[in-house]
């Protein structure tokens, strides 16, 4: 894949994350923030870990001295989490609320196995799809948890009853 069509998906996604985050109902603005904050802190520090552990590198990168995706830990992934706190079905059956917490992460690792084979935004090294797909599962699930803490919110999110 070129150059520019790379540098197109960073944007793509960038506009897709603002656009999303614009789209959040009123209601639900104060937990998104929460989310999303949390979900930076906790994905800026492992991107870190992983890059300079050399388990994967971002060949394409926004900034010439950090070596982790920002569009990724920054903006996009973020903003997948702000989706799943606001509209996880906290105290609905627990096949469903089972397979929003699988539901995320599979996508996000579908979505990096394509970007990966495909394009230059990726390379893993001693990583893989199992991976990725562990980290964003418990992360996602640190960040349901925490937010449902925060928000004095009680209900089956750390525990399947």
């Amino acid at each position: 894949m070129s150059l520019m069509a790379e540098r197109m998906i960073l944007v793509a996604v960038w506009g897709v994350s603002l656009i999303g985050l614009v789209l959040v109902p009123k209601r639900h603005r104060r937990k998104a923030q929460v989310a999303f904050l949390f979900q930076q802190f906790l994905t800026w520090i492992l991107g870190l870990i992983v890059v300079q552990n050399g388990w994967l590198s971002y060949p394409l990168r926004e900034l010439k001295h950090n070596f982790t995706s920002l569009t990724f830990e920054i903006m996009a992934y973020p903003t997948i989490a702000v989706y799943l706190n606001i509209f996880y079905p906290a105290g609905k059956r627990l096949g469903l609320r089972i397979l929003y917490i699988v539901a995320y992460p599979a996508g996000i690792t579908l979505l990096e196995i394509v970007i990966e084979t495909y394009t230059e935004l990726i390379d893993y090294h001693s990583w893989s799809w199992y991976w990725t797909f562990l980290s964003t599962w418990v992360t996602l699930h640190l960040s349901l948890i925490f937010n449902r803490w925060f928000f004095r919110e009680n209900d089956a999110v750390g525990r399947f009853e």
